[in-house]
């Protein structure tokens, strides 16, 4: 049985996905979940060089696998650059959401 859960999370590592509003606290909760399962992670952020986004590059597996994208979710090139190659999204950043995220 963990020969099967290692072969599903090798086979994950080359699947990426992305994640809006990162920063946030559930958007930071599900990008450390994606890594641990073997995910590439592209996450965007208002500024990938703040120190309130620090903490996403000192999670389990970052450094290999996850990609801050400096992203406004109104900016639809920024956004396109950040999904580009991704199997899959998770939304936690909304347009009108009014500083609220999932």
């Amino acid at each position: 049985m963990a020969a099967r859960r290692t072969e599903g999370a090798a086979a994950r590592s080359r699947e990426n996905v992305c994640v809006t509003g990162a920063g946030g606290y559930i958007a930071s909760w599900l990008v450390k979940l994606l890594l641990a399962r073997g995910y590439a992670v592209h996450a965007t952020v208002r500024d990938p060089s703040d120190p309130k986004n620090a903490h996403l590059r000192q999670l389990e597996g970052a450094s290999e696998n996850l990609r801050l994208f400096r992203a406004d979710v109104l900016d639809h090139g920024a956004l396109a650059a950040a999904v580009a190659g991704c199997r899959g999204g998770l939304p936690c950043r909304l347009p009108g959401a009014h500083g609220q995220g999932c």
